[in-house]
């Protein structure tokens, strides 16, 4: 048997801006991950929260993971679990690992935006004009490709827009105060924080990556264009997959507004947490995860292979 993946504790993956642990309950969110990760030895469970819902308060996703988190241990008997979250879910695991230390043996957020995401804060402020935010045909492409992910037919584009209201930067300082981390640096200084952390007596390894696809280019009347260094010329990815357009647009918005380089969603200094693996990877916010259904573009590495490799160094670390 094969035991390239095979941890001490189990993995739980953690979802972030959609209603499920499958969109519209067909498709994995990590799509074609736990299977892989299971073919190598590793016991992998897929937590499902809310899609909207903040991270912190009684009915928020980090106590809905905490019960997961039980549940996972009384299933297995194991005493720990390593959490790897993607975009919100990176914020949820570290609610867990700040308030039940003694569960937890390490937190891997890939894409997070451990400070926020410009292009939130960009809808909260087109929202305080237009209501529905949809005269904005960024926001529209942006839901369009997140309305389809949503759990189940009878979600609303508000939700799509109201799952971005806990990620406006505002938002993220005011839950880094409540819920500090030794794996995140300075407030405003693009660093990373340290590679691990104790706390309560409990030592919790800490790891990030994300995609930077989105790069800036010229400026042209004091608008910088942006570019998918993902695609290559006439790729398929862009036909194939509607949320590789859609992620240039909201990426574009976001260099606008100084974020730097990003996945669409997530800026490079947003995503930095504990040992940062890579902040080079040419994905999307959705690449990330293997998705759309796993195209990427032609300069795309692997993200199910990037996140096997990870699950062995835990191993190797002897969590």
């Amino acid at each position: 048997a094969d035991t390239y993946a095979a941890t001490r504790y189990p993995v739980i993956l953690v979802h972030g801006l959609a209603g499920t642990d499958k969109f519209a309950n067909v498709v994995d969110y990590w799509y074609g991950i736990q299977s892989d990760l299971q073919s190598h030895g590793a016991k992998v469970y897929v937590a499902n929260l809310s899609g909207f819902q903040s991270d912190d308060g009684p009915n928020g996703r980090g106590e809905q993971l905490l019960a997961y988190v039980k549940q996972v241990l009384a299933a297995t008997g194991a005493t720990k679990v390593n959490l790897i979250g993607h975009s919100q879910g990176g914020l949820t695991s570290r609610y867990v690992a700040a308030v039940a230390p003694q569960l937890v043996a390490s937190v891997t957020t890939i894409g997070t935006p451990h400070r926020g995401s410009e292009f939130a804060d960009f809808v909260q402020d087109v929202l305080k004009t237009d209501p529905t935010g949809l005269s904005s045909t960024v926001i529209a492409a942006f839901v369009n490709v997140f309305g389809t992910l949503v759990s189940s037919s009878h979600n609303t584009d508000q939700d799509a827009l109201a799952a971005l209201r806990t990620l406006t930067t505002a938002q993220t300082a005011t839950y880094n105060r409540n819920f500090p981390s030794a794996g995140l640096g300075a407030p405003g200084s693009c660093q990373t924080g340290a590679a691990t952390e104790t706390v309560g007596g409990s030592q919790h390894l800490l790891y990030s990556w994300g995609g930077t696809a989105i790069q800036p280019t010229s400026t042209v009347l004091g608008v910088t264009g942006a570019t998918d260094t993902s695609t290559g010329t006439l790729d398929v990815a862009n036909v194939t997959d509607p949320s590789t357009l859609a992620l240039l647009a909201t990426g574009a918005v976001m260099i606008n507004r100084a974020s730097g380089q990003n996945d669409g969603l997530v800026s490079r200094c947003s995503s930095l947490f504990g040992q940062v693996i890579s902040t080079s990877y040419h994905w999307n916010h959705l690449d990330e995860i293997n998705q759309l259904l796993g195209v990427r573009g032609a300069n795309a590495e692997d993200p199910v292979a990037v996140i096997r490799t990870h699950v062995n160094r835990l191993k190797l670390q002897g969590v």
